[in-house]
């Protein structure tokens, strides 16, 4: 008799229970048991010129039909087709430049989704203002008697890369591509010889992007920057154990598109004019030339880089009794100028051919 009314007790418990769990839940029962679809991983935002590919893995569930692609808070959305394949992208157009987040919801045949909020990844559609940033490749534009000489500094991988434009001996355009990305130097043996300018424009592809971008500019030729063996005459009115050290190698280097200093290859390796002191080498404290050219190619002044005077009273001045310009043809200059020290006085002369190598 006891186990019987134990045994009712324990049935009429269960039936209590049963009841307030399905009391609870029964809102979320209205319409049928909720199926969710498998969900896409290893997602990938791929960036472009006002677009951006997605890539994702899809899930091994075989009653997916399709998938749909959200942003901007579901305000826009792309339908995809499923496919067979693992790897599914697809590309969607028309983005004004910016970050955004994708959610990739996967759907079956019965139009059951994957869980809400379990697919979603960010990233940048591209456009003018990424490319404003972008900057060409350097380069440093010297010339010799085989032609115009060009050094590129190296760049990163996502440059792919280098189109150098210029004119020919012939008038028309040529151009060079240049695809490594490692410094390198070329010589542009057909370029006229009245080279003012190139074109250098340089193609970037960002890390998993799927368009190019370019950096584009003019870069100024000077025709005159190079490497010379300088000879003439040296005349040092304060002392004749100085004489001129001829001949001698240097390297007319730019600091401005229009102004170039003299380096002595020599002696010093730097901005200082070699001399030769009792037979001996030796150079001009506190005395470095800079020529300053106009578009025509003339040295229309010499100044000391240290100093119009320098710290000892030195300073340099145009002879214009000179030839003072630089012909691109034979790819010589001449020009004469002297050292004034102290003032104004002439100290030592200068009549110098630079011969370029």
């Amino acid at each position: 008799m006891k186990n019987t009314i134990y045994t009712l007790l324990l049935t009429a418990v269960g039936l209590s229970a049963c009841t307030k769990m399905n009391h609870e839940y029964a809102p979320y029962l209205t319409n049928g048991e909720i199926f969710y679809t498998g969900i896409s991983t290893n997602l990938e935002v791929h960036p472009g010129r006002g677009r951006v590919e997605l890539q994702f893995t899809r899930s091994q569930d075989p009653n997916i039909t399709k998938f749909v692609i959200y942003w901007n808070s579901r305000s826009k959305q792309l339908e995809l087709p499923a496919t067979s394949n693992v790897i599914q992208k697809v590309v969607v157009p028309g983005l004004s430049e910016g970050d955004y987040t994708f959610e990739i919801v996967a759907y079956d045949k019965a139009g059951n989704p994957s869980t809400p909020g379990s697919a979603i990844v960010a990233g940048s559609s591209l456009g003018q203002t990424f490319e404003n940033n972008l900057l060409p490749r350097r380069v440093s534009i010297s010339n010799s008697q085989s032609g115009i000489q060009l050094d590129l500094v190296s760049v990163d991988t996502t440059c792919k890369y280098t189109t150098v434009s210029y004119t020919t001996t012939s008038g028309s355009t040529g151009s060079v591509k240049y695809m490594d990305v490692n410094a390198l130097t070329d010589t542009l043996k057909n370029a006229s010889p009245a080279l003012s300018s190139i074109r250098v424009k340089t193609a970037y592809v960002p890390v998993n992007g799927i368009d190019t971008f370019y950096a584009e500019q003019v870069v100024p030729v000077n025709l005159a920057v190079g490497k010379y063996t300088c000879t003439g005459q040296m005349t040092d009115y304060t002392n004749a154990s100085l004489t001129g050290a001829y001949p001698w190698n240097v390297t007319l280097r730019p600091t401005t598109a229009t102004q170039l200093e003299l380096v002595d290859n020599d002696q010093t390796n730097d901005v200082f004019h070699k001399i030769l002191s009792g037979g001996s080498g030796s150079y001009y404290g506190q005395f470095g030339v800079v020529f300053n050219l106009n578009s025509n190619h003339q040295v229309v002044s010499v100044i000391n880089k240290y100093g119009q005077p320098s710290g000892n009273g030195r300073s340099a001045e145009l002879d214009p009794s000179g030839i003072n310009k630089f012909d691109p043809a034979t790819r010589t200059l001449k020009v004469k100028y002297w050292m004034n020290q102290p003032g104004a006085t002439h100290r030592t002369s200068f009549d110098e051919i630079f011969t370029m190598k």
